[in-house]
């Protein structure tokens, strides 16, 4: 069953027509297609915020059971010792979608650190589970507060089976959409992909060859499909978080997070955040370099361009500027 989404410009030309849902089309004004309510319904829809059950003004926590203790290596007699994460009770499932090595175990580290409560994923990294973020091995609803997915992005099969890129992408559902300029992904993407870590460093001589040629026009249509298909398949909030927004402004940037995710902010932990930014699986030692050809660097600016003029057309924020 079909749903059609008409992209407009001021002037009501049809940029895009891009399908997925149900219910009858009908004429949207200035426009001679059919399709579904307009544009200012969707976006109603797309800025919304998660309703979230609180007790006492705060969300809900299993007071036994497994935790993880933060800052376990300052000083005990600091204020940041005292602080540990645990899992929640009855919270609402929300996504955390991105394409890989795009910061989302970074973003993790800081959403947990600022609620007190475990995130989740679809997948199980031992590695991550290991370094204290025990809700990777956790699938049961209701216990954390946002849910790692890449989606179809990591799935080894053609982007043509749009059926299977909706499932994936659960529409029905919220979603926190993390985005991260595609040079500087596909990069950490590589890295991890021939390192099998997070933090691992590899030779700028590992992205000369046919392996590499091959992988950036292969990550560049699935990290614009991913954006696109969140975007334009949702019928539920999304909340657009910038990579590079978080990086430079991390502190406001979380505070409209949380707000996005109905989390009552907690001063003291956020205070905390601010002195312990980085978290134990951000990647150190990062160089700027640029293995990319010419052609390549075309096609990103195309896929970019796109997903820049979705954005701005459905209310979002611009992409940072790229360098």
């Amino acid at each position: 069953m079909l749903m059609a989404l008409q992209i407009l410009e001021e002037s009501g030309e049809v940029l895009t027509v891009a399908a997925l849902g149900v219910g009858k089309l009908r004429n949207c004004p200035g426009s001679a297609h059919k399709g579904p309510p307009n544009v200012d319904k969707l976006k109603r829809i797309l800025h919304g915020a998660i309703s979230q059950k609180l007790e006492d003004g705060r969300l809900p926590l299993q007071q036994e059971g497994e935790e993880w203790h933060l800052w376990k290596d300052d000083p005990p007699t600091t204020p940041c010792y005292k602080y540990r994460t645990r899992f929640g009770v009855g919270l609402a499932p929300v996504r955390l979608v991105s394409f890989p090595c795009s910061g989302n175990t970074w973003t993790r580290y800081l959403l947990e650190a600022t609620t007190g409560i475990f995130t989740g994923s679809v997948y199980n990294d031992k590695s991550l589970v290991n370094g204290g973020f025990l809700g990777e091995k956790e699938n049961r609803r209701g216990l954390t507060i946002v849910q790692k997915t890449h989606a179809h992005s990591v799935v080894q099969s053609s982007l043509d089976n749009m059926g299977k890129r909706y499932e994936g992408i659960a529409p029905k559902l919220p979603a926190v959409l993390l985005i991260r300029n595609p040079a500087k992904t596909i990069i950490s993407y590589w890295k991890f992909k021939k390192t099998k870590s997070h933090v691992k460093q590899l030779n700028e001589e590992k992205f000369d060859g046919d392996g590499f040629r091959f992988f950036v026009p292969y990550s560049i249509p699935r990290w614009e499909s991913l954006i696109l298909d969140r975007l334009l398949w949702s019928e539920a909030p999304v909340f657009v978080l910038h990579y590079e927004h978080l990086l430079e402004n991390t502190i406001p940037t979380l505070r409209n997070v949380l707000a996005f995710l109905g989390v009552p902010v907690d001063e003291g932990r956020l205070a905390c955040v601010s002195t312990h930014l980085s978290g134990s699986f951000k990647r150190q030692g990062n160089k700027d370099f640029d293995p990319y050809t010419d052609d390549e660097k075309k096609l990103m600016a195309v896929a970019a361009f796109r997903v820049n003029r979705t954005l701005q057309l459905l209310g979002y924020q611009p992409l940072p500027t790229y360098t």
